[in-house]
């Protein structure tokens, strides 16, 4: 409960930016930069500051900077490999110096782990090199920041007043001018934060280069309904012709996706382009993995391990290549699990050379084979559970499932092909980042018993494990309840 200097109790719900408190059968009220006192369970508003914070300040907060292409949170291997994708970057290019008023919206869409998010990186890199990138947003399923559409509108808005500043200044007065409006939804959002501004700008301001925003990631976006509800506000919104941008949204080739791009009646406006995995594709992994076995070669040579110079031959690449069936995920989940630094890469090799040449699943196959190589299964799948269904670090997961602390740094240092864990806080209280799985596809297999057979995840048992876990952390006080999401 919050009292308001000892007023009568209401009850606390945070919105936007989190500082706004609705009273329940009563106006929101705003507290910023205030100072809260919490006695026996109770919190007092004792003292408020800077109620006129700037909209360019409030905007800064929302801001998910992990969602950003050239974010340093993001993987260090996400963009498109030097010399491929040539064909279908050009497509896009080529979209992107169209009028506006020819369907501004474009769907790049494919199968998992076919290189959509790679060719959303790339294509957002060379927009930003060329002073067209308005922003981005990459969405991960499950993230705090980036895994719902609350932080997109905000953080898109951001960039814009960055990248263009002749928009920033009425940017910032449309948030100024309504400071809940963070809070308010996706459609009121878009209107007042993109349309509006571009709208009130002057004529040629933006004749010459044409604003990009790359929303990636769609189909990771909480639910259906959220992600139908937001291509149906962006229709809209773009249909008048009043903002001259170009959209690019990547996203699986899901079918209520489909429903929605595809729709006849939505034709003026979106146009798709489907990612296939085809003899193009195929010829770009080939290079993808020639490069990339010539450096581990190398890397390897330099620590010790001799590696002959046509390691590993011609004829065990074009196995690889024909395994991968055009998909990017198989290619670089093998070379960084072949590239351990610890393990020699032609064993490593190897055992993915040794699994069923005739699968047809050889992606299941090759996590089967990671999992495999952790030696303590039932803590594996602990911790796993925990990194899929709370988005912890790794210390964080050691405390909710009663581990001596490191335990889930070793279990997770052996699965570095699949997740990406990040260094331990300097500080005691300092910023836990969570775990991340690097991409998608591995949470669908973890989840999926048909599937993942032993290492699946879902089973009732360790859900109700992890609940037990997780309320007997809370009540003993070592972590807060924001604490879990």
């Amino acid at each position: 409960m919050l009292r308001l200097d000892g007023d009568r109790p209401v009850r606390l719900q945070t919105q936007g930016p989190g500082n706004i408190v609705h009273i329940e059968g009563d106006r929101p009220v705003q507290f910023q930069n205030s100072t809260f006192n919490n006695v026996a369970g109770n919190m007092n508003v004792s003292h408020t500051t800077n109620v006129g914070e700037s909209g360019f300040g409030i905007l800064y907060r929302a801001v998910s900077l992990d969602a950003m292409h050239d974010s340093a949170e993001r993987p260090a291997d996400p963009a498109c490999h030097p010399g491929t994708r040539s064909a279908i970057l050009y497509q896009l290019g080529k979209w992107s110096f169209e009028q506006p008023s020819d369907c501004p919206i474009l769907w790049l869409h494919g199968c998992a782990g076919i290189g959509k998010s790679a060719i959303g990186q790339q294509f957002a890199a060379s927009c930003h090199d060329r002073g067209q990138l308005g922003g981005s947003f990459f969405f991960k399923r499950g993230s705090v920041s980036c895994g719902t559409w609350r932080n997109l509108l905000p953080t898109l808005a951001y960039q814009l007043t960055v990248a263009f500043p002749q928009l920033g200044p009425r940017i910032q007065r449309a948030v100024e001018t309504d400071r809940l409006i963070l809070g308010k939804t996706i459609h009121h959002q878009l209107e007042k934060l993109l349309v509006q501004p571009f709208r009130n700008a002057p004529p040629l301001a933006f004749s010459a280069s044409r604003p990009i925003l790359v929303i990636d990631g769609l189909d990771e976006c909480e639910d259906r309904g959220t992600q139908t509800a937001l291509i149906r506000a962006l229709i809209d919104v773009l249909r008048s012709g009043d903002a001259p941008i170009h959209i690019l949204v990547c996203s699986r080739s899901e079918a209520h996706l489909s429903e929605a791009f595809k729709a006849p009646e939505n034709s003026d406006v979106c146009r798709d382009l489907q990612v296939l995995p085809d003899d193009r594709a195929l010829a770009d992994i080939r290079r993808y993995f020639t490069d990339e076995f010539s450096r581990i070669r190398r890397i390897h040579n330099s620590r010790g391990m001799l590696l002959e110079d046509c390691w590993p031959g011609s004829k065990t690449i074009e196995d690889l290549v024909k395994k991968s069936s055009g998909t990017f995920i198989y290619a670089s989940t093998v070379l960084r699990y072949v590239d351990d630094e610890y393990s020699h890469p032609a064993e490593r090799l190897d055992a993915v050379l040794g699994l069923d040449p005739g699968s047809l699943s050889p992606l299941d196959d090759l996590y089967t084979q990671i999992l495999s190589s952790i030696p303590s299964k039932p803590i594996l799948l602990r911790v796993l559970h925990a990194v899929v269904k709370v988005y912890f670090g790794a210390e964080q997961i050691d405390s909710v499932l009663r581990m001596r602390q490191g335990t889930s740094r070793a279990v997770l240092r052996g699965l570095h092909a699949v997740v990406r864990v990040h260094p331990a806080p300097i500080l005691p209280v300092g910023h836990h980042k969570p775990v991340e799985l690097l991409h998608a596809s591995f949470g669908d297999f973890l989840m999926d018993p048909q599937r993942s057979l032993s290492f699946c995840i879902s089973g009732e048992d360790l859900l109700d494990t992890l609940v037990h876990d997780m309320a007997h952390v809370l009540l003993s006080g070592s972590l807060e309840p924001n604490d879990f999401g």
